[in-house]
């Protein structure tokens, strides 16, 4: 009797496992999924315009133009046969377009003259034949409370200092108009002071310059 009992549990265990209900081992499985993006950083040139006014027989030519890329880096101006007491104006704008804040650390030029003669001077600061002047025509609020600057004119050094050290967010801006006013002695600068005796534009000359804004992400830690 006992052999035919164990006889029918074995037949049963084996229909079990035919029909795939038999008992297995217990099992659990635990997963984890992500997806990870890594944010974006980096400011960008926008160009409005480039304008020649008191040039009434239209002798200057002048373009401006940005790179190709997605986010242009590069704003280059050319200007040809400009003369004393004619002026030139860029409007551009300064945009952070990152989703990582980023901080302003440098604003530097570079520059060289070359002369009819062919001598080549490297410029420490803005010819005094060259009146540069500013304005802000527009600057993001939050920007605007942080570095102290306003709509309106603004001096060159003054822009500059304030601009460093100041930190960007996404879709910050600073929208800006540069004049430079071809000066000779006997005229005067934007500020209202006199130009010295002997100054003039010289003639057949070539000005050559580079200004770099460099930045870098808001933590970053030398």
């Amino acid at each position: 009797m006992k052999t035919k009992m164990v006889a029918l549990f074995l037949l049963s265990i084996m229909a079990l496992g035919a029909t795939g209900l038999a008992a297995a081992w217990w099992t659990d499985k635990l997963t984890i999924t992500g997806t990870v993006t890594t944010g974006t950083f980096g400011w960008e040139w926008s160009l409005k315009g480039i304008t020649i006014s008191n040039d009434p027989k239209k002798i200057i030519t002048a373009n401006a133009e940005l790179s190709k890329e997605d986010h242009p880096k590069t704003l280059t101006i050319t200007a040809t046969d400009v003369y004393p007491c004619t002026d030139l104006e860029l409007t551009f704008d300064l945009h952070f377009w990152g989703t990582v804040p980023g901080h302003l650390i440098g604003i530097t030029a570079t520059g060289t003259l070359t002369l009819a003669d062919g001598t080549v001077k490297p410029l420490t600061d803005i010819p005094p034949w060259a009146d540069l002047s500013c304005e802000v025509i527009d600057i993001d609020s939050t920007l605007s409370a942080e570095t102290g600057i306003k709509t309106g004119s603004i001096e060159i050094k003054d822009l500059i200092s304030k601009l460093i050290g100041s930190q960007w967010h996404q879709c910050y801006h600073i929208d800006l108009v540069l004049k430079v006013h071809w000066v000779e002695e006997g005229m005067t600068y934007h500020n209202g002071t006199p130009v010295p005796n002997g100054i003039d534009v010289p003639q057949g000359a070539t000005l050559k310059f580079d200004v770099t804004v460099d930045g870098v992400q808001y933590n970053y830690k030398p």
